[in-house]
């Protein structure tokens, strides 16, 4: 309905609303394997192999834990589409999302625009 109210200009190549998506995943994994409590349920994790991009870029994060429990951090998949990233060119994408994270983090006060996304190779 959305996209019949816009009517963007359409082409086969691209989703006619937006090219990246951004999933947080957090839904509260244990640190005992990985495992989602749903009481009364039964859950593991599936690994399915190398993604295929729905999408121009798609990107995942979740929260990382330790051995006990305590967090360690977030972890992250960027899935890019073949046709129009090459490997190279995604790798630098996930860098700089890397850079801008690792930024935030170390000054979560920051304005994200101050934020060096490039690094000093790159520049």
């Amino acid at each position: 309905k959305l996209v019949e109210e816009l009517a963007p200009a359409r082409s086969l190549a691209r989703h006619p609303l937006f090219q990246v998506v951004l999933t947080l995943q957090n839904t509260g994994l244990v640190a005992d394997g990985g495992v989602l409590d749903l009481p009364g349920l039964g859950a593991e994790p599936l690994l399915l192999g190398r993604a295929m991009a729905k999408f121009d870029l798609d990107v995942i994060v979740g929260e990382a834990f330790g051995a006990q429990g305590a967090p360690a951090g977030i972890r992250g998949m960027l899935t890019a589409a073949a046709d129009l990233f090459d490997e190279g060119v995604a790798g630098r994408v996930a860098g700089a999302l890397v850079r801008v994270l690792s930024a935030m983090a170390d000054d979560p006060q920051a304005r994200v625009d101050a934020v060096d996304v490039l690094g000093a190779d790159e520049r």
